[in-house]
């Protein structure tokens, strides 16, 4: 009993809710309450309001990062290439680097930290819809992210009409 109380109390707090994030775009489970920030961000020279919702659990961050498209790149080949340069950028920031493939809109992506880097992963998904660049992903380190949690939050991830 005592081995019980011990583990339930080492183990992380899990509390999922459903949410409408992305302006209402995506329906996803949180596994803790949110919180929203924006920044200006630049992605393949282009000047987006990037948000980003997300939650915490004891070292693991689960997000939904959005921005709206600028009305001259919707439908365009060049809003698509937003979304190959933050798959680029998500790489880049654990020093990895992208495979050759081209992107795959909501296709998931799965990083590990390089040689010599502090120990973390991630897995994502990133899609690119007429009017919104939309990244879900969970990361954190291996101790604190299970791949468990970190696909049950993308499969809740849907996108809406």
């Amino acid at each position: 009993m005592a081995a019980c109380v011990l583990l339930a109390a080492c183990s992380p707090r899990y509390d999922w809710r459903e949410l409408d994030v992305a302006d209402g775009r995506l329906r996803a489970a949180f596994p803790a309450k949110v919180q929203t920030d924006s920044r200006d961000l630049v992605l393949a020279g282009q000047a987006l309001r990037f948000s980003l919702t997300s939650a915490r659990v004891e070292g693991a961050v689960f997000a939904v990062g959005y921005a709206h498209l600028p009305e001259a790149l919707r439908g365009q080949p060049a809003a698509r290439a937003l979304g190959e340069a933050l798959r680029r950028g998500l790489y880049a920031n654990f020093g990895a680097d992208p495979p050759d493939a081209a992107f795959v809109d909501g296709a998931e992506i799965e990083i590990h930290a390089g040689a010599g880097q502090p120990d973390a992963w991630l897995v994502a998904r990133i899609w690119v819809t007429p009017g919104m660049l939309i990244e879900v992903m969970a990361t954190g380190s291996s101790r604190s992210l299970s791949p468990e949690h970190a696909r049950e939050f993308l499969r809740s991830a849907q996108l809406r009409p």
